[in-house]
Formats: structure tokens, C-alpha cells, sequence
């Protein structure tokens, strides 16, 4: 416990996450492989869905931190910071959210007027959208 403590709480959580982790994983307390870290987050996810059908916010809270603290050491054995992960997540969202709006309004509507349908047929053209222009930006660079 010695060991843990003296991981910062001021750090961002995701990578307060791995630092405990990799703290334990000196101990030889460690997932074989990402394999085993990814059935973890399976087994995480189906606790939350539980917890989610029960409705209490504690358990929901438990299960979602759990869920995450999971999918920091998936990160950790593919070498992936999870905090760039994570914000890099936000940014591609982000540009995706944006490419809906620009989409609905070039039909003339209002993203807020739209049915939750055409979103999802909006975000579907905005994924490929944002991909096709990530593609080509990265072909330049080449």
C-alpha cells in the first residue's frame, strides 16, 4: 500500500490509473497479456450494464470507474498513453460534432431540430467525412 501511496492524487486520473498499475505490476500482479486486460474491460462493461439495469448511482459509479481502470492497462500493454487517448477521443468528436452541424445546416436545419435518426444517419456521413479528410491530410505529409 506503501508503494501506492505515493501516487500523486493530483495527477489526471487516467494517469493516476497507470501509475498504480504499473506500480503493482513490479509486485508480478499483471494480466498475462492485453488479451487478459481486454476480457477484463468485457467483464467491466457487462458489471456497468448491470449496474445501469439496477439504477443505483453508487454501483453505476463503482462499475464505470472499474470500466475505466481497465481500459488504462488495455492501454498501458498497447503502449498508449491514455490520456492522449482520451483527449485525442474528445478532439475527433469534436470535428465529427462539428461536421453534423455543418451537414444539417447546409440542408437548412438546426442539429437541435433534427430526430435523434437523422443525427445518427448525419454522424454515420460525418465519421467517413472526417475520416476521408484525416486520410488526405496524412497522405500530404507523406
Amino acid at each position: 500500500a506503501e508503494a501506492m501511496d505515493s501516487v500523486a492524487r493530483s495527477l489526471p486520473a487516467l494517469w493516476r490509473c497507470d501509475k498504480i498499475q504499473a506500480k503493482a505490476a513490479k509486485t508480478g500482479f499483471e494480466w498475462p497479456d492485453v488479451y487478459a486486460a481486454l476480457d477484463k474491460v468485457d467483464e467491466e462493461t457487462r458489471e456497468l450494464r448491470a449496474a445501469v439495469v439496477s439504477g443505483d448511482a453508487e454501483a453505476i459509479g463503482d462499475e464505470l470507474g472499474d470500466l475505466l481502470f481497465a481500459a488504462v492497462k488495455v492501454a498501458r500493454f498497447a503502449g498508449v498513453d491514455p490520456e492522449q487517448a482520451a483527449h485525442a477521443a474528445c478532439e475527433k468528436f469534436i470535428r465529427r460534432f462539428s461536421a453534423m452541424e455543418t451537414a444539417a445546416a447546409n440542408d437548412g436545419t438546426a442539429l437541435e431540430q433534427c430526430t435523434l435518426e437523422q443525427m445518427l444517419t448525419l454522424w454515420q456521413q460525418a465519421k467517413q467525412t472526417v475520416s476521408a479528410e484525416q486520410e488526405s491530410r496524412k497522405s500530404a505529409r507523406q
